[in-house]
């Protein structure tokens, strides 16, 4: 999947405060705690691994998934208000052939990607390696084409 990483500073006391960096809707330290809880780690060694309190855990655990939550809600109401298209990329499809088929769809619907082949291509290809072996997907891919000809996929 493709993240968008940002980094925001704050000058709080006349001190400089570098925040952490997000992805998307999640703090960096949000999405450690979603993958530390997905391994199976309990919130006391994940809360004595950051040096922070087992509740400060669970707090940044329940916004995370809030606010993935509300990621879903959003691109639901763009597909929903047809501001946002959904292509399914089903197993077993050729990679070579996926650029091709997005780009048929959004000529379709007259939007202008701001990808071309290639980057198309590459992105699957070593972004959703869970989804993809070397020639075919293994896993069906759910490619988003925004109006702007912005494009963001996950393994469905």
């Amino acid at each position: 999947m493709l993240a968008t990483i940002s980094f925001n500073i704050n000058v709080v006391n006349n001190r400089i405060m570098r925040r952490q960096p997000s992805f998307g809707f999640l703090t960096s330290r949000q999405l450690d705690v979603l993958k530390l809880r997905k391994s199976g780690m309990s919130y006391e060694d994940i809360a004595e691994r950051y040096g922070t309190t087992r509740e400060n855990v669970l707090i940044l655990e329940k916004r995370a998934l809030r606010n993935l939550k509300m990621a879903e809600a959003t691109i639901e109401a763009a597909l929903h208000e047809g501001v946002a298209y959904k292509v399914r990329i089903p197993v077993n499809t050729r990679l070579i052939d996926i650029p091709s088929l997005v780009v048929d769809f959004a000529d379709h619907n007259a939007i202008r990607l701001r990808a071309n082949f290639t980057k198309i291509f590459d992105d699957i290809r070593y972004n959703l390696p869970s989804a993809v072996n070397s020639s075919t997907t293994i896993k069906p891919i759910d490619m988003y084409i925004m109006m702007d000809g912005s494009l963001f996929y996950m393994a469905a």
